[in-house]
């Protein structure tokens, strides 16, 4: 009986998934209400002590902020959060039995990688793009002193609410890598985590390091959403998206997908010799 083709595996993958995170798992009882929690509470507690600045007398260099500045928390925390998850339930895999039961249910290993980037990165989209609104459509309205000029229709706003959430998917690809390639869960999201927070920022500090740091995909993603940052992107903002989104699918490549051609290649390989009566040479 032939195997199921990889659109089939993909969909299976999904569903899966969907299946396994159902109900009390990490995904819905901690990382989801993190994406939405953390940046809502970092920047309406900011929002909140700048606006009462603003009111005190004689605190008139409290300047106000525009749209380009006003969803930074978003950018910065429910991506990464989503990322180290994605990066999390794709590493587990290969712990106990859930590796012969992945191997079993899924010949084709790189179609429930990619099976998960697309299930957590929907959810990070999805998710990223409910905050914009929120965030874009409340701040002017509680805290008009310094946020009155965030308007969710202007040409920052409308930017933000298509190219976080690609951000946000992409990001997904990339620690879908990350648990492909480091299969310990913790290890993963680790790696992650200084990749993003500090490998990047410190760059500047190496020899040629501001050249180097241009080439840096977080921040060239950050900076290509259209957020107000002192870095510049590399290739401009939609050439900046769109290396991230290359170095997200190389990545995705080389971790997930390759190594899995090669061993079912190299199976299909032996199975050949093995009908031929020879046997492959010693090395």
């Amino acid at each position: 009986m032939n195997s199921p083709g990889p659109a089939t595996l993909i969909r299976r993958g999904i569903a899966a998934e969907w299946t396994r995170t159902t109900g009390r798992s990490f995904l819905w009882t901690a990382a989801v209400p993190l994406t939405f929690v953390l940046p809502l509470i970092v920047t309406f507690g900011i929002a909140a002590v700048a606006e009462r600045l603003a009111t005190v007398p004689g605190q008139s260099y409290v300047a106000a902020v525009s749209t380009t500045n006003s969803v930074y928390w978003v950018i910065t925390l429910s991506v990464s959060v989503m990322m180290v998850t994605a990066a999390y339930a794709h590493a587990t895999q290969w712990r106990g039995q859930t590796s012969d039961l992945n191997a079993f249910l899924f010949p084709r290993s790189w179609t429930v990688a990619l099976a998960r980037w697309i299930y957590y990165g929907t959810i990070a989209a999805i998710s990223t793009v409910v905050l914009l609104v929120v965030v874009m459509v409340t701040l002017p309205h509680q805290f008009p002193q310094i946020y009155g000029d965030v308007d969710i229709t202007d040409s920052a706003g409308i930017r933000f609410l298509w190219t976080v959430p690609t951000y946000a998917f992409a990001a997904c690809g990339v620690g879908v890598a990350a648990g492909s390639l480091i299969r310990t869960p913790s290890a993963a999201v680790a790696v992650l985590l200084f990749w993003v927070y500090v490998a990047e920022n410190s760059l500047n500090l190496l020899p040629h390091g501001f050249t180097l740091q241009s080439y840096a995909p977080f921040l060239n993603a950050v900076a290509a959403t259209g957020q107000q940052v002192a870095f510049l992107p590399r290739f401009g903002r939609n050439g900046s998206l769109l290396y991230f989104l290359l170095v997200a699918a190389t990545l995705f490549i080389t971790a997930a997908v390759l190594p899995s051609l090669i061993r079912r290649l190299s199976g299909n390989r032996r199975m050949a010799l093995a009908k031929s009566g020879t046997t492959p040479p010693a090395r």
